[in-house]
């Protein structure tokens, strides 16, 4: 048996698998790299080389962010996520803010004094007294 040139395979397909199932948990692509004791560069260079590699990196990275964010109103409000759970407490949350606002009591939100004058809320330039006059 005659040996290969260079330095032997170090992502080999039961890395790449592992690398994909800790992406797919969660793990950042560099923590995921490191537990598998590749550098962050091998797998970003795999997939652009390998296609299929790469759609599948793309999957676990969107299962990952999943499995990173919980469901709730967060989720809901920033990530669009429509699942009945997140809708729920987006839903719930936002009732919550509409009973404890001051709209829910005589539907003012602003109590404004219309008694007084408000005074300007910038102030107003005033004229420069220019050159002085020089006596002759």
């Amino acid at each position: 048996m005659t040996r290969g040139r260079g330095r032997p395979a170090q992502f080999t397909t039961e890395v790449r698998e592992e690398f994909l199932r800790l992406v797919r948990r969660g793990d950042r692509l560099g923590v995921a790299a490191a537990t598998v004791g590749v550098s962050v560069n091998v797998p970003t260079r795999h997939a652009r080389k390998d296609p299929a590699f790469a759609a599948a990196l793309e999957t676990a990275r969107r299962k990952g962010k999943d499995a990173r964010t919980p469901h709730g109103e967060y989720r809901y409000n920033h990530l669009e996520c429509r699942c009945p759970i997140c809708t729920t407490a987006a839903t719930a949350a936002r009732t919550a803010r509409r009973h404890d606002s001051d709209y829910a009591v005589g539907g003012q939100v602003h109590n404004l004094d219309a008694s007084r004058e408000s005074p300007t809320p910038f102030s107003l330039p005033s004229p420069s007294p220019g050159p002085t006059p020089v006596a002759a």
